[in-house]
């Protein structure tokens, strides 16, 4: 070390232990943790955050820090011991962050996206769906809120309350196409894909009236809705097993039918969009 270096190099360390100077500290240790979290060297971050912490514990800054250097660390859906440790240290982290006052809504909201995003990577689904709870019981106008719980209960899966909550967020929003079509796809999947676990008169009393109610809104809302169109044709053909498997033959050819119509709407609402696509192109083009 240079003759030039060392006294530099003893302010510094002067300054850092000198009594009222906690801001210069804040502003070292601060600094010196980002250096670490750029070269990915999460844990010496992770450590000089808390230096920051032991000045300011509630330190927006450094908690953010600390939360998401830990979140680096982890392994989506490992079981691995570390980064079981790594995912409880980051939940923790996110979840101090809630406690303080976040410098900006997009801020809150990016937070709250890693916090789902984690419990969903680490199987804590029942974790996430208490968390938006809360957030639509304190907002329950929240259109967005609503359909996010209700993803999270279809990813469980929970059916009931899957639809309870995407037929909220249809009836707070009655203009968005998409939340009447998501309806009409869960429907459609649980029919479909639900087994011996779904009883036929289920699928003929709820699930495939329900389903086409939805995208018939959806529809109505727009005549040339693409993915409503085919979900259309997916349920009458649902439809069309059903009463076949019941011996009625003339309602089977009568469904197919209807089947066949909303393929056909779904290929002309393609060409429709292909056309207008390719219009668009020339436009920018020209």
């Amino acid at each position: 070390m240079s003759r030039r270096l060392v006294p530099l190099v003893l302010l510094g360390a002067l300054a850092l232990a000198m009594p009222g100077c906690d801001s210069v500290k804040v502003r070292y240790y601060m600094n010196e943790g980002n250096k670490a979290y750029k070269g990915q060297k999460y844990e010496e971050a992770i450590g000089l955050y808390k230096q920051v912490l032991s000045v300011v514990p509630n330190d927006w800054d450094a908690s953010y820090q600390i939360a998401v250097s830990y979140l680096a660390m982890y392994h989506p859906n490992s079981t691995h011991p570390k980064d079981l440790e790594y995912a409880e240290k980051a939940i923790v982290g996110l979840e101090k962050l809630f406690a303080l006052k976040a410098p900006d809504t997009a801020t809150l909201d990016k937070v709250r996206g890693f916090y789902i995003g984690l419990l969903q990577a680490a199987n804590k689904i029942d974790m996430a769906i208490a968390f938006y709870e809360t957030l639509v019981a304190k907002e329950p106008s929240n259109g967005l809120y609503a359909a996010q719980l209700a993803g999270l209960y279809a990813k469980k899966p929970d059916f009931v309350n899957a639809l309870k909550w995407f037929g909220r967020r249809a009836q707070l929003e009655p203009s968005n196409k998409e939340a009447w079509y998501t309806i009409g796809v869960l429907c459609w999947e649980r029919s479909a894909k639900g087994g011996l676990l779904v009883s036929d008169q289920e699928r003929q009393d709820q699930l495939i009236p329900d389903g086409m109610k939805a995208l018939e809104k959806a529809i109505s809302l727009d005549p040339d809705y693409f993915d409503s169109l085919v979900y259309m044709n997916l349920l009458y053909r649902q439809k069309a097993d059903l009463v076949r498997k019941a011996g009625d033959e003339a309602g089977y050819q009568a469904a197919m039918a209807k089947s066949a119509e909303f393929t056909n709407r779904a290929k002309e609402a393609r060409k429709k969009q292909t056309a207008t696509d390719a219009a668009g192109r020339s436009k920018k083009a020209a």
